[in-house]
């Protein structure tokens, strides 16, 4: 019985590791993975060039700084940050695009290295294992019911040590910060970008974001108390370089959000601008494309992911007998699975198959579909509530939407791009909005990507991000 626990803990521990990443495996397997998961590094060596500067920079005022650095943009549009123990920084492109300012994305890197000098990453390893077995030892796990409380306790035991370590590593960075020159402010700034970033998503993707609470999976909880607590440690008279119009130099043209590789998002549905194949999400969720797989969930439980493979000559069945259910681990997929099921879908070969599944949230549905197109597999993994249905049918009837658009509908599809325009005497936010080629939250999108309240008035000069296609 504990080895759903053991389980979700592993998923935990994934979730939440902020940085430094794991320290039992050698680096360059570590380095090896990241890249993998990230579409390898950003193409443009200027942008790169300028990153590793920054980076070099705030390392000097550190006390690693006589240490070897290597800092690297990964190609993705994931907003995120890692450090490795041999002295390697990762940021993102989602990242460096969501920064304002030089300082902003310095602040990261003066973050994540304070917490390889704080030695955080053995800290939550130990303290990790410390809460199990204090949870475990106080539990008698004779049900799901037990199985979920003691997940919720282990949870909220670690993400209250991860958050005292966030705030360490935010007032170190705070004083590497200041020491290399850049205004600490910066920090506060990037907090709220973040925080109005992911209140976007969260609307984009119809769920709800809660500023004044900590996100308790997130590795950077950007909480309103977080803000609130950086403001507080700002030391009184103290300005510094910002740099905000050298980062808006550099991330002119750059691209916002997925680069096509896997697809592109249009409104509700998802693209693939090369094959035409088009997947529309199901109602009340908006996709999240990965490097390899496509996704979406809501807060009720709902999940839905695919991607592709080559079929190898099997049927929908057999390609799930044979090929598809055999790599799963033993202890992935418990409980006795549903007999597989075929259909035919909008002329499409399908199969399926239905698996039990525990979670914090209760009982769940598991749901395996292959379909067939072409040459390729469409492999969909659904989850939903065992005992809502209709929850489960939501996401099944995804398949009703797959389709192929001719190519006159591809021909103008490209890569979202941030583009730098400047003020001139006259204009208002109503203005930039409107320059906004998105399909929908343009004045939020516009807000949220230069970090601006809603009252927020325009002075001929300053310089905006905006979207275009």
């Amino acid at each position: 019985m504990l080895k759903p626990v053991t389980f979700l803990l592993l998923g935990l521990m994934a979730l939440v590791g902020c940085a430094p990443l794991d320290q039992s495996d050698p680096d360059r397997r570590n380095h090896a993975m990241i890249l993998l998961q990230n579409n390898g590094l950003v193409p443009d060596q200027h942008v790169r060039t300028y990153v590793e500067d920054v980076g070099q920079r705030i390392i000097g005022a550190t006390p690693a700084a006589n240490a070897d650095w290597d800092v690297y943009v990964l190609d993705t549009p994931r907003v995120n940050a890692y450090v490795l123990g041999s002295g390697s920084i990762y940021m993102t492109r989602g990242l460096v695009a969501l920064a304002n300012s030089e300082a902003e994305l310095a602040a990261v890197m003066a973050h994540e290295i304070a917490h390889l000098v704080a030695e955080h990453s053995a800290a939550r390893s130990g303290r990790m294992e410390q809460v199990e077995r204090q949870v475990l030892s106080e539990t008698v796990l004779a049900d799901m019911d037990d199985v979920q409380r003691a997940g919720n306790r282990i949870a909220s035991g670690f993400a209250a040590f991860t958050r005292q370590q966030e705030a360490d590593a935010d007032h170190r960075g705070l004083i590497y910060l200041a020491k290399a020159g850049y205004a600490p402010q910066a920090m506060v700034d990037f907090l709220r970008a973040m925080i109005a970033h992911e209140t976007l998503e969260a609307a984009l993707a119809h769920r709800r974001f809660d500023p004044a609470q900590a996100n308790l999976m997130s590795s950077h909880p950007a909480s309103a108390a977080r803000v609130a607590a950086v403001q507080a440690a700002l030391p009184t008279n103290l300005t510094g370089y910002m740099g905000r119009d050298a980062h808006l130099d550099v991330i002119d043209g750059l691209i916002w959000g997925a680069d096509g590789r896997n697809g592109l998002i249009r409104g509700d549905r998802w693209i693939d601008p090369v094959t035409g194949l088009s997947i529309t999400a199901p109602a009340g969720l908006s996709f999240d494309v990965g490097e390899i797989v496509v996704r979406a969930g809501d807060a009720e439980g709902r999940y839905i992911s695919f991607a592709r493979d080559l079929s190898r000559g099997l049927t929908p069945a057999a390609y799930l007998t044979e090929l598809w259910l055999p790599t799963m681990e033993a202890d992935d997929l418990r409980g006795e699975a549903s007999e597989v099921r075929n259909r035919v879908i909008n002329g499409r070969e399908t199969a399926y198959v239905d698996f039990p599944l525990r979670s914090l949230q209760g009982p769940m549905t598991l749901r395996f579909v292959a379909v067939a197109l072409g040459r390729e597999m469409l492999e969909f993994i659904m989850i939903a509530p065992a005992a809502d249905r209709a929850a489960m049918d939501s996401l099944f009837d995804t398949l009703q939407t797959v389709r192929i658009l001719p190519r006159s509908r591809l021909d103008d599809l490209s890569p979202t791009r941030i583009r730098v325009v400047t003020a001139v005497p006259g204009q208002q936010i109503n203005d930039f909005i409107a320059m906004m080629q998105v399909d929908r939250l343009a004045r939020e999108r516009f807000l949220a990507l230069n970090n601006l309240t809603a009252g927020a008035q325009i002075q001929a000069g300053q310089r905006f991000k905006i979207l275009v296609q």
